[in-house]
């Protein structure tokens, strides 16, 4: 998993948007990159997060993801702790935080 671009809020010295690129078709589990994602947007351990499955069918995306041709888009969007989250079986999970998090 690599960040493709964090856009910085020039405001709260936070980012407001996370992009990370990753392989679709690779072996590394699509929930945990969502989950990472979304720790390093809100700039926070991916421990102190709540687990993602609590909030999303881990399960369901990962046989979704899996099991579908990646020669057309698939994705997926859900808002999980105050953030939306865009994950795109072409490679690209991009977290765009609610609110800052300067003290979490």
């Amino acid at each position: 998993m690599t960040n493709a671009n964090v856009e910085a809020d020039a405001t709260a010295d936070r980012p407001t948007k996370e992009i990370v690129e990753f392989d679709p078709v690779g072996t590394e589990s699509v929930t945990a990159q969502m989950a990472t994602a979304v720790a390093e947007a809100t700039g926070r351990e991916v421990t102190e997060i709540a687990p993602l499955g609590e909030w999303v069918d881990c399960d369901a995306i990962e046989t979704l993801f899996a099991a579908h041709d990646h020669d057309h888009e698939l994705s997926v969007s859900y808002e999980f702790e105050d953030c939306d989250v865009f994950v795109s079986n072409m490679g690209r999970i991009v977290v765009t935080p609610k609110t800052g998090y300067d003290d979490v």
